[in-house]
C-alpha cells in the first residue's frame, strides 16, 4: 500500500504523518487491499513463488500468508470493499473497520496476535531442534510488539494534537 500511495495510485488522508490518527484516517486501498485485488495478488504471487522457486510448499506458504494478512485486515483494519469505494450505500462493506471505529481495540488485537505468533514460532523451532536465539527473540518482540505499541498514541488523535 505504501508504494501505491507514494506513486499516487492510492491515498491516505490526512497525508501528514503528524496530522493522522487511525480514528480519523480515510484510506483508498482499491489496488492493494480490496477483496477482488487481494484475490488477484494472492493468485499471482502464489503462482510466481511456485514457479520461480519450483516449490509447491513455498507457493502454499505465500498463499497462506497473503490470505492471513487479509483476514487480519478484515478483523482489525479499515473497511474493505469488493473493488473501490461503492457508489451505492447498499453495496457490501467487508471487515469490522476497527481502525476507524475502535482503534485501541484493533491495536490490542494486533498485539495479541503478534505475541501469539512469536510464542508459536519460538516453540515450533525449539520442537524441531532449531531454537531461536535470545537476540532474535528480542528483535522479534521489539519489532512486532514494540512497533505495534507505538501506534497507541495515534489511535484516537494525531501527534500534532497530542503535542499542541
Amino acid at each position: 500500500m505504501v508504494t501505491l500511495v507514494l506513486l499516487g495510485v492510492e491515498t491516505i488522508e490526512p497525508r501528514g504523518i503528524f496530522d493522522a490518527s487511525f480514528r480519523h484516517m480515510v484510506v483508498d486501498m482499491t489496488y492493494s487491499h480490496d477483496i477482488a485485488t487481494v484475490l488477484m495478488w494472492t493468485m499471482l504471487f502464489t503462482v510466481i513463488a511456485g514457479l520461480a522457486f519450483k516449490s509447491p510448499r513455498l507457493a502454499m506458504i505465500v498463499l497462506g500468508l497473503t490470505l492471513l494478512h487479509e483476514a487480519m485486515d478484515l478483523l482489525v483494519g479499515f473497511e474493505h470493499y469488493w473493488f473501490g469505494q461503492p457508489s451505492s450505500p447498499d453495496a457490501p462493506v467487508f471487515g469490522l473497520g476497527l481502525y476507524n471505529n475502535a482503534p485501541v481495540i484493533g491495536i490490542f488485537i494486533e498485539l495479541a496476535v503478534c505475541a501469539g505468533l512469536i510464542i508459536w514460532y519460538v516453540k515450533k523451532r525449539a520442537s524441531v531442534g532449531k531454537p531461536v536465539s535470545a537476540f532474535t527473540q528480542r528483535v522479534l518482540w521489539a519489532v512486532l510488539v514494540g512497533c505495534t505499541v507505538t501506534l497507541l498514541p495515534i489511535a484516537n488523535q494525531s501527534l500534532a494534537s497530542l503535542f499542541s
